[in-house]
């Protein structure tokens, strides 16, 4: 693709990201002290998504990438990322979408797979090699609360079945049989067992596990003991650019300060609060 190698010819500046920068520096030469409270695994991942969105705004003044930077702004406007009231579209929700899953073209990069290429091919900030590896290959999914306690939240990955220990970054504590949709990523740091979520959790607590399992298999996805890979790009993808936001932004009901609250399922318009706005999934 022409437009990756002109991205990846140019010269970025990360001054605007320094402390970003510092921080992943500290953590992984062991010279952090905690000077933020929260899971060391979640600021090394939240401070790579931060680099990324610094590279993403000089990679999209390259010129064939300007149509793809116009249609990230107007959904930018379109969806006001900030927290409810104003959007149940956040703002952590919204950066992550749109520097790990918004693909540039159809079966393209994104910009930070573009990134994670840029500075391996330069050698450079090795330190955030496998926290950006690890947020590529990440996408929200479909989580029920199994049990709580001792500051993690036990998992089951509904899709993935599996079950995972998690800090989840927002502070809420979850109750057992609620289902999350949020982005868990897993310890990228040695010394480490536990995943953590990059974002506030999506929470559903009318749509149980079950009502997710129904959804699945109701999806054309082949079977087995693990995620196909048309799954796995579903979850990542959608099925539109704007697929995922906008299933959020209908299914919104409530939110709390930690949490926000979610009614309805992506193959059931009926089911969704705000799908009689006339917006298609």
């Amino acid at each position: 693709m022409n437009f990756a190698r002109k991205v990846l010819e140019r010269r970025y500046a990360f001054h605007a990201c320094q402390d970003d920068l510092d921080l992943a520096s500290s953590i992984c030469d062991g010279t952090y002290h905690e000077t933020q409270p929260g899971d060391v695994n979640f600021h090394l991942c939240a401070a790579a998504v931060n680099v990324a969105g610094t590279f993403a705004t000089q990679a999209l003044d390259v010129l064939e990438l300007i149509p793809f930077n116009n249609k990230l702004a107007d959904l930018q406007e379109e969806y006001m990322p900030s927290y409810p009231p104003m959007s149940p579209v956040t703002t952590s929700f919204f950066q992550a979408w749109m520097v790990l899953d918004a693909r540039i073209a159809s079966n393209g990069p994104t910009l930070g797979g573009l990134l994670a290429q840029y500075l391996k091919g330069k050698n450079a900030l090795p330190y955030l090699w496998r926290a950006l590896d690890a947020l590529n290959d990440s996408s929200g999914s479909f989580y029920e609360v199994m049990d709580v306690g001792n500051g993690l939240v036990r998992l089951w990955d509904i899709p993935g079945r599996r079950e995972i220990s998690c800090w989840n970054s927002s502070g809420y504590p979850g109750q057992r049989g609620e289902v999350w949709y949020v982005r868990v990523l897993p310890p990228v740091l040695d010394g480490t067992d536990h995943s953590v979520t990059l974002n506030t959790p999506y929470v559903f607590r009318k749509e149980g596990r079950e009502s997710w399992e129904d959804f699945f298999r109701r999806r054309p996805f082949s079977g087995g003991g693990e995620p196909s890979r048309e799954l796995r790009e579903y979850l990542k993808y959608g099925k539109t650019l704007e697929y995922w936001l906008e299933f959020v932004f209908q299914a919104y009901a409530n939110h709390t300060g930690n949490a926000i609250f979610l009614v309805g399922l992506p193959d059931d318009a009926n089911s969704r609060p705000h799908s009689r706005l006339g917006r298609r999934l």
